[in-house]
């Protein structure tokens, strides 16, 4: 049966690969033509992703070790600072006292901070040093923060008042070093996959496919996604030795973790596929845009444009060879994809609560010896019994029933999700005020949990995948930094909320939370409703 077939190269739509510049083709005629190529029936060819290349996995180290460290630092964090030292009258422990909205705020500025810092590891690996240079160098930075930390988290440094003060200092490292990580291992994680094209296959069970490569791109970062929510667990260990311990060795352990991953790392780092920076991406950019404002549209800065209207002796920057209307092109799809992320602030105001103001809440119920800041890992268990579930089951069942589960959609329900993560939060925290702290058992909780994992998998992996998919080769770190600015976003907004986060407010900060994700969500489906496809009569790469 194979033999009856062709084997046809299917090249991407232009504006899936970014690269070309190509974005007059709105409809994809040229690929849906070439789609049609492979079209044996009546029926177009079922999609699947192609195999994960095996390096992904060495990436995927480092990607732990940083969240090893991350999500193992912030586990004890609001304790740490919310609470007295060495417990408070309920036996929770802690170090400064602050109380809920200040542990709260400074949770929030260290997310801000860290998500920020984003743009300038994006600068940094796009212009100067490429992605994996820019890694090497952000690990030090990283580790004299955690060094720091852990220094000022001792008991001597506590009792002597200077662990606030190596707290603040600590945190700017921190961020700065995992800005410098972030902005590069997801599209690091992407450019392993060399084949962006797609082509027919035949299956061992004698069905003709399509091995679409941007399938592949998405099952990279699903899977660049897991491993790092395994790094995620890391706050299990570190909740329960700051209970049972101290936080200086709870903060000890992911030092000794990130330096073991960063030794690995390094030791294999030679099979990866390392694209050199592209020269000042950001900086032209700008120039670019500069040229495109004076003009009135991007179409019109093309130098094509320019010289029919002779106006190309204007502009220094649109003189050089490399300033072409492909180039022009490329800049213009980077922005098309950043328009997928101006909502996700509001989503992320949402996921903060997980690390803060869920914590607290989990300390108002009847622990029975649970560390009530271990509550916020059952997110991460979750996360990763899902991710599986929808890769291996959920994902192909529904491509083999041409069922386009398109990133649109996934986002939207991600947003939904959210809202009931907060609506959740909110009828527990009335119950919470209702009949008193300590009465209810503190997993109660966990249905939340269950919408916060599948809102993160649908909101944050599907944006990765946007990031990498939509953005032009020369600005993937910088689209991926400005998704995770979205972040930083969210947490000023929860800086801004602090004074409400904490009783007896809380059941309104939640409801608050959930009726402002749930209209975000609405607006986000409303404004790229073309996008939500069932059943397309072409399954474009591009959806």
């Amino acid at each position: 049966m194979a033999e009856t077939y062709k084997t046809v190269e299917v090249k991407p739509h232009p504006s899936a690969t970014n690269n070309t510049g190509m974005e007059d083709d709105p409809v994809g005629k040229d690929y849906e033509s070439s789609l049609r190529d492979v079209e044996m029936t009546d029926t177009v060819l079922r999609r699947v992703p192609g195999p994960i290349p095996w390096i992904l996995f060495l990436i995927c180290v480092i990607e732990f070790g940083e969240r090893f460290v991350y999500i193992g630092i912030n586990g004890p964090l609001q304790n740490y600072i919310q609470h007295p030292f060495p417990h408070d009258s309920k036996g929770v422990p802690g170090a400064l006292g602050r109380g809920q909205a200040t542990g709260t705020a400074l949770g929030d500025f260290l997310k801000f901070w860290s998500y920020l810092c984003t743009v300038f590891g994006a600068i940094l690996a796009d212009q100067y040093l490429g992605k994996f240079k820019t890694i090497i160098v952000s690990s030090p930075v990283y580790i004299t923060g955690l060094v720091l930390l852990v220094a000022t988290a001792t008991p001597v440094a506590i009792q002597n008042n200077v662990a606030f003060g190596g707290l603040v200092a600590s945190m700017i490292l921190i961020g700065l070093g995992t800005g410098g990580l972030k902005a590069c291992i997801a599209p690091m994680c992407g450019e392993q996959s060399l084949e962006q094209s797609s082509k027919q296959i035949t299956l061992k069970s004698g069905e003709i496919v399509i091995e679409d490569g941007k399938l592949t791109s998405a099952r990279i970062f699903m899977w660049y996604y897991w491993a790092a929510n395994i790094g995620a667990l890391s706050s299990l260990v570190t909740v329960s030795v700051e209970k049972e311990h101290s936080f200086w060795l709870a903060y000890l352990i992911p030092l000794i973790v990130f330096l073991i991953v960063l030794t690995i790392f390094v030791s294999f780092s030679k099979n990866i596929v390392k694209v050199p920076a592209r020269g000042s991406a950001l900086v032209d950019a700008y120039k670019m845009l500069t040229i495109a404002a004076k003009e009135g549209s991007m179409d019109k800065a093309k130098p094509s444009s320019l010289h029919a209207r002779n106006r190309i002796d204007r502009y220094a920057f649109a003189r050089l060879p490399e300033y072409t209307d492909s180039y022009v092109g490329q800049i213009k799809s980077g922005l098309q994809a950043c328009k997928y992320f101006i909502l996700f602030p509001f989503y992320f105001l949402c996921w903060t609560q997980v690390f803060n103001n869920l914590v607290s809440q989990a300390g108002d119920m009847k622990l029975g010896g649970t560390p009530n800041d271990m509550m916020s890992n059952l997110e991460t268990i979750f996360m990763l019994s899902f991710i599986p579930i929808l890769d291996l089951l959920v994902y192909p069942a529904l491509r083999k029933r041409k069922i386009n589960f398109s990133p649109i959609l996934r986002i939207t329900m991600g947003f939904m999700c959210a809202a009931l993560a907060m609506t959740y939060a909110c009828v527990v925290q009335h119950f919470i005020y209702e009949n008193g702290e300590n009465t209810l058992n503190v997993w109660i909780q966990t249905p939340g949990y269950v919408f916060s994992a599948l809102s993160e998998i649908w909101v944050i992996i599907t944006g990765l995948e946007v990031a990498f998919i939509k953005a032009p080769e020369n600005l993937r770190a910088v689209v991926s930094s400005l998704f995770w600015v979205t972040i930083a976003i969210g947490a000023a907004l929860g800086i801004a909320l602090s004074p409400v986060s904490q009783d007896p407010y809380m059941v309104w900060t939640y409801g608050a939370l959930a009726i402002a994700v749930f209209t975000a969500g609405i607006v986000f489906a409303i404004w790229h409703h073309e996008e939500i496809k069932f059943r397309p009569e072409i399954l474009s790469v591009e959806e």
